[in-house]
Order: structure tokens, then sequence, then C-alpha cells
């Protein structure tokens, strides 16, 4: 007995240290997946506690099935209690003594799972993040916006939709989705708009949240959240804006140029966040890159900036998730494709550019996996798909999908999993589904496009709250 005193006196004081402030960061170091191990194993020993170590996935929405790897569950399913942050129960659809399959509830918020049984009660060691996922767009001097089902692809008008908002370019909105932004031909300031964190619907939040030089029409968001970059199509510079996360509130960094008798069009930003790119259409073509400082944001001409491609009319620009590859789409049906060097930033052409694309493909979005990107051409009605080969960055011939009328604008939803397509002088726009594997999308409600409530269709944006 004596010496079963002492053990459980040395183990108490051992998980005393383990946890101790003073002493936890040498014992459990942040990312040190071993510590982790080691803390799992140990309060596993000391206690009988039910412990959720594993869920098969980090990040999900409302209705998904997950599953739950720990200990000390019982085999019993009504014996287990699950719980997600705002005090949401879960469904628990089977459960055996290590392994638990759930269903996410409706109304539950990011954060740690909690597990109670006839054992006591404990939360999970990871957090689910839990998404919802919207569409939105300005149709005549309304905005529709549309709750997305990401497990059946349904869509519906979430409550109060249509209204009364037109934004005539489309919102960009925060990497949060707490806050959206948009500016217009003829302007030198942009609007900034609020998002409600259940519904998705967009109020305006300040009619003049930052100057820019004339006509502030293409957004791009720094991965980190922070950053906001601006291209003004007559005024020929870069804006660059803090955002404050809480409020939506934006802080001016600067406006940057650089030499070129051009206006300036799409602009996007590597996913590594070191690079920043924008189409100039006049005089030599250009592709000019900036440098971003990662600490306050600050844009700084790439050596060799402008980089002169001598082809008139490129549109939307997109750089693959390995922040490697660039392409620029062209009016004149090619796509120009450069590798980016991923110490300078500095561009030089891939073999085999441009590449061929489809008859006046104009607007294009790049599948997250960066394995496809997508085109539509303007005065036409296909959407074009390409392989890219993650080897070399060369793309494939298109492979199009033809729809009844003609196209201008085309979105994916964050996962890449559906897309949309609208047009400008039409009263519908189309959804299709996004084969994970081959990229090959599919036109969903029968290849029928859904009415909207006016003409004039803005660009269709997909995006997603972090329910909180």
């Amino acid at each position: 007995m004596r010496n079963l005193i002492i053990i459980v006196f040395l183990l108490s004081n051992l998980n005393f240290c383990m946890v101790h402030p003073l002493w936890k960061p040498y014992f459990f170091p942040e990312q040190d997946e071993n510590s982790k191990l080691l803390k799992i194993l140990t309060a596993a020993y000391l206690f009988n506690l039910p412990k959720i170590y594993t869920i098969s996935k980090l990040n999900g929405v409302e209705g998904e099935v997950l599953t739950l790897l720990g200990s000390n569950f019982s085999e019993n399913s009504t014996e287990n209690m699950i719980y997600f942050s705002g005090n949401v129960q879960a469904e628990i659809l089977s459960s055996t003594q290590n392994t638990m399959v759930i269903k996410v509830p409706f109304g539950a918020k990011s954060g740690r799972i909690r597990i109670a049984n006839a054992n006591g009660i404990s939360d999970s060691f990871d957090e689910f993040i839990v998404f919802r996922y919207f569409l939105t767009f300005s149709a005549g001097s309304n905005t529709e916006t549309y709750g997305l089902n990401l497990l059946t692809g349904n869509i519906s008008a979430v409550s109060g939709s249509p209204y009364a908002l037109n934004i005539p370019l489309g919102a960009k909105f925060s990497i949060d989705g707490k806050f959206a932004f948009s500016g217009g031909f003829g302007q030198t300031t942009i609007q900034s708009y609020s998002v409600n964190q259940q519904t998705g619907v967009l109020s305006m939040l300040n009619a003049s949240a930052g100057t820019t030089t004339v006509d502030p029409v293409f957004f791009v968001f720094h991965p980190n959240g922070r950053f906001l970059y601006v291209s003004s199509f007559s005024g020929a510079s870069i804006a660059a804006f803090e955002l404050n996360t809480f409020t939506g509130n934006l802080s001016k960094i600067g406006d940057y140029s650089q030499s070129c008798t051009c206006s300036l069009n799409h602009l996007d930003i590597t996913p590594d966040g070191k690079f920043l790119y924008v189409n100039g259409n006049g005089g030599s073509e250009p592709i000019m890159g900036y440098s971003v400082n990662q600490i306050n944001g600050s844009l700084a001409n790439i050596a060799g900036s402008p980089f002169h491609t001598g082809v008139p009319n490129m549109e939307a620009l997109l750089i693959d998730s390995t922040s490697t590859y660039l392409y620029s789409v062209v009016q004149s049906s090619v796509i120009i494709a450069r590798r980016i060097n991923t110490l300078d930033g500095s561009l030089t052409s891939l073999s085999g550019s441009p590449f061929t694309g489809t008859t006046n493909n104009f607007r294009a979005v790049m599948h997250p996996s960066g394995k496809f990107l997508y085109t539509v051409n303007i005065l036409g009605a296909t959407l074009g798909k390409h392989n890219i080969n993650t080897s070399d960055g060369s793309l494939s011939l298109p492979s199009n999908l033809v729809f009844g009328e003609n196209l201008q604008f085309v979105t994916l939803d964050p996962t890449g999993k559906f897309g949309f397509v609208s047009n400008t002088s039409s009263t519908n726009f189309y959804m299709f589904q996004v084969d994970e594997t081959t990229g090959t999308p599919t036109l969903l409600n029968g290849g029928v496009g859904y009415a909207t409530s006016g003409a004039n269709n803005t660009v269709p944006v997909a995006y997603r709250i972090e329910q909180r």
C-alpha cells in the first residue's frame, strides 16, 4: 500500500509540473506532436475521463458527419452526450468505446467539442471550425443573398433577400467573411459593408471607407486577412490598406505605381503573401510586380518590373496554390503563363506560353487545389476548363461546357466544390459542380438558370463566414 501511495504521489506531481505555466513550455511546446501525444497519454492514464483525441476533419458545416476517436466512450450511444461550442447538442449516430460518429448540429459554433458520460466531462484537444457558405450579387437596384448547402449543393434565398443595396461591380469579402468592400468607375473612394454572421446579408458600414485614385475596381486581400489592395483602373495605381478585423475600419498604408502608360486591371497576390501582381492594359502591355512587407503591408517594386508582354487586353490574373505560376487571361483567346521566382518575385515565360484558350476568354477563376483554372468568354456561352501541369505550369487545351446564354463572370466557392456563372445582360445565373479529381464541371438544376429579381447581374461572389 505504501508503495502504491508513493507511485500515485509521484505521478500526481509529474502531472502538476507538466501543466504548471513555468514548466509547460518545456514539456508541451506549441506544434510539438510528441508533446501533445504525451499529454494525451498522461491524461488517459491518470484519469478515467472520456477523451476526444482526434476529429476526422477540423472544419466543416452544419449537418456534416464527423468521426471522433478517443477513449472511455460508452458503447451505448444514449449514455454519451456531445456538445459543440454554444452549448448545442449533437446527434450521435453510433458509438464504440473508442470511436463515435456524430452529426454537426444546426447552430453549432466554432470551438472545442465536449463529451460527457458517466465517467465525467472533457473537451477535445483540437478546435472544430464551423462555416456557413453563401452566394451574393446585385441584380438591378437590389442585392440577392443565397445560403449554399455545401453537402447537397442546394441554394436558397436567405430571409429578407433581395434587399435594397446596389453594389455595381460586386463585393470583395474579408478572409473571415465579416466585412466586404467595393468600388466602381468614376469613384475615388471605396465602400465597406458589415456582413450578418448567420444570414450572410450585407449592410452599408461606411460609404467612404478609404480613398484611392480614380476607378477603384479590383480588390485582393493578403492571406493574413490584415491587408487589402485595390487597383484603380484609370488611376493606374494600387492603394494599400490595413483592415481592423474587429471594426472593419481601413487605415491607408499608401498608393503605389510603376512607370506605365496603361490602365490597371485584375490583380492577385501569391498564396504565401510575398508578392502581388497586376495586369496593365496599354503601352507595352505589362504585368507589374510588387514585393509585400509582411509586417506593415507596404509594397516595393520587384526588380525588373514592369514585365512586358506585348499582348493587349489582358483581363483576369491568377496565381496557383503553390505561388509558382502566374496566368494572365487575354481576350484574344490565349492565356499568358509566367514562372514566379519564389525568392525575388521576378517573372519568366513558361515554355509553350501563350497557351490556347477559348474564343474571347475574359474572366477566370483558379481552383483552390491549383490543378485547374476556368475561364468564361464574354461574347460566347462557354466555360473553359484547363488542367494545370503542376510540374511545369503548362496548360492543357480547354475542355468546354456550353451554356444557354452568353457568360461574363465566374466564381467558385472557397472549397472549389461548386461554381457560378452569370452575364450582366441576363436575369439568370447558373450553377455547376466540380469533380474533385478531374475538375470537370457539371451543370446543376438540369442546366436551367436560376432567375433573379432584376437585370444586369453583377459579379457573383461565393464566400464563407466562421460561426463564433
